[in-house]
């Protein structure tokens, strides 16, 4: 599989996944209100300094300076 993924896209597909699990960190970060620790675990890790480890290695932010900057406010009003 991993060949295959590399000659498509030009990546391993671990570096495809990454993307995509930074991508969906972003998204809930920037669009939710749920807690760092809670987007950690809905993306598949236990240990949130390891997500948090993860997250700045590949963006050069904190998930938690990151949804400063990115932050879209949550309606409260919408039901």
């Amino acid at each position: 599989m991993n060949d295959a993924v590399k000659r498509a896209t030009g990546k391993t597909a671990g570096q495809v996944i990454q993307q995509r699990v930074l991508l969906e960190a972003k998204r809930l970060l920037s669009l939710t209100d749920m807690g760092i620790a809670e987007v950690a675990y809905q993306l598949g890790y236990d240990d949130l300094a390891y997500f948090c480890r993860f997250f700045k290695r590949h963006t050069q932010t904190t998930p938690g300076d990151f949804r400063k900057r990115h932050a879209r406010p949550v309606d409260a009003g919408a039901a």
